[in-house]
């Protein structure tokens, strides 16, 4: 795949980033009222690929999340990892640690399992979930690792030298025709698989070196029915030409390419909306494109 880069956007290179993230990190342990900020007790228990541990807390200092009980999956750098300075509550944040990134998103404790427990099973393209937390005030965090050189339309979690942040605004139109090539081919594929993503927003794609994937996994369920996964692409068909990363006549090209990993699906949609049996690729993907504007 080619090299992306976001020329006329200002971003850190590797040695800049380095040290934004070593500071970063020595900036939390600098502060004194968080240096006595620690468990006392700690619990590890290991669960083949995951592990498991259990954290006790005397007298937190701060509204910071502090971590009841948090399950990852070995080898991902978590270990050590108890405390995040975020409001406990957020809806999202990011932080580094060990010098690597994560991303976090507060859900229900069911999601959080859940998404955690189907996530190799589920199709590429999509962050990296490596585990799920809860904070001592009950709230339930799924947790996703991310490449360190990553690019976000979304300030809640680019921040702090963990990932750049990068304004729609400030890319042409091939960069914004290239980007919406990659979410096509991302969206194809994970439906192809039986999933849809539940809602789509500028805010849900991670741009990396040379790719891009899928961010918040909170609503990625599998759809009951095949035509649910179309339906969710002639929505986000209409979302990015409203924003302008579509133009009028992409839309035929970028159905045609959709159909083609998803033939079934989309004959089932005509059907429902139809009426009638159709397997004609033309016909199918005509009345898709009546549907976008």
């Amino acid at each position: 795949m080619k090299k992306t880069e976001y020329a006329g956007v200002k971003i850190a290179d590797e040695a800049n980033l380095q040290l934004e993230l070593d500071s970063t990190k020595h900036d939390e342990q600098a502060l004194p009222a968080f240096s006595k900020d620690v468990p006392v007790n700690s619990r590890r228990h290991d669960h083949g690929e995951s592990t498991v541990i259990e954290y006790e807390w005397k007298e937190p200092c701060c509204s910071n999340i502090h971590i009841q009980e948090i399950t990852y999956r070995k080898g991902t750098g978590l270990d050590g990892f108890f405390r995040l300075n975020s409001r406990d509550g957020s809806d999202s944040a990011s932080c580094v640690h060990n010098n690597t990134v994560y991303i976090f998103r507060k859900t229900s404790k069911e999601i959080a399992k859940a998404i955690y427990n189907t996530y190799l099973d589920m199709a590429s393209g999509l962050e990296n979930i490596v585990g799920w937390l809860t904070s001592i005030l009950g709230n339930h965090y799924i947790i996703s690792k991310v490449d360190r050189l990553s690019w976000s339309f979304d300030k809640r979690i680019a921040r702090n030298g963990t990932i750049n942040y990068i304004e729609k605004e400030a890319l042409g139109m091939d960069k914004k025709k290239e980007i919406f090539d990659l979410i096509i081919q991302n969206i194809a594929q994970l439906h192809s698989k039986g999933y849809v993503l539940g809602n789509f927003t500028i805010n849900s794609i991670l741009l990396l070196n040379g790719g891009l994937c899928f961010t918040d996994m909170r609503g990625l369920r599998q759809a009951r029915k095949r035509s649910y996964g179309v339906e969710e692409f002639r929505a986000l068909l209409q979302y990015l030409f409203a924003i302008g990363f579509m133009e009028s006549d992409e839309a035929y090209y970028s159905i045609a390419m959709y159909h083609g990993a998803n033939p079934d699906a989309c004959s089932e949609w005509h059907r429902e909306k139809t009426g009638a049996k159709s397997k004609d690729e033309l016909e199918i993907t005509n009345s898709m494109e009546k549907e976008i504007f």
